[in-house]
């Protein structure tokens, strides 16, 4: 489990982007949810099935969902073609970051998926993995996504 309290700052994929980059600035005030997979995890389809829940769910209420495709190939930097085909096959429209292992590595993200919620000053606040995360993660996203967002991010 990596220290908490880590700024979201890193958010410039060697592999480029898939729907639409993402900068910091884009994320002010905002509650981010990452979601780190592989394209050839295990949970695929059940994991990608409650994210699209999350996504009806909170991203009304200010969430910003961004997945983060932990490559395991060179060709899948140079070429993100089957990432392109990975995320029509599972209707993901939001952006993913294609990344080398950097961004995992910096997020200490060990195994895929992962589950990072962000606050809404951009500091992360828990990290989720395993197959509880999602039963863990749906209170979390309840808690950060109800409050105004004019009034600031609630506690951790």
């Amino acid at each position: 489990m990596p220290t908490l309290d880590i700024p979201i700052t890193l958010l410039d994929p060697d592999g480029g982007w898939i729907n639409a980059p993402v900068h910091v600035s884009e994320l002010d005030e905002l509650p981010v949810l990452l979601h780190f997979f592989s394209m050839n995890g295990v949970h695929g389809a059940a994991d990608f099935e409650e994210l699209q829940r999350f996504l009806l769910e909170f991203a009304p209420r200010g969430l910003k969902v961004i997945g983060v495709d932990v490559t395991h190939s060179e060709k899948e930097l140079r070429d993100t073609n089957a990432v392109e085909a990975f995320a029509r096959r599972y209707g993901l429209r939001h952006p993913i970051a294609v990344d080398d292992g950097s961004m995992a590595q910096a997020y200490g993200v060990e195994k895929t998926p992962a589950w990072l919620v962000f606050d809404a000053d951009g500091r992360l606040r828990h990290h989720f993995t395993g197959r509880d995360a999602v039963r863990q993660l749906r209170p979390v996203l309840e808690r950060f996504t109800q409050y105004d967002m004019s009034a600031g991010a609630p506690a951790p």
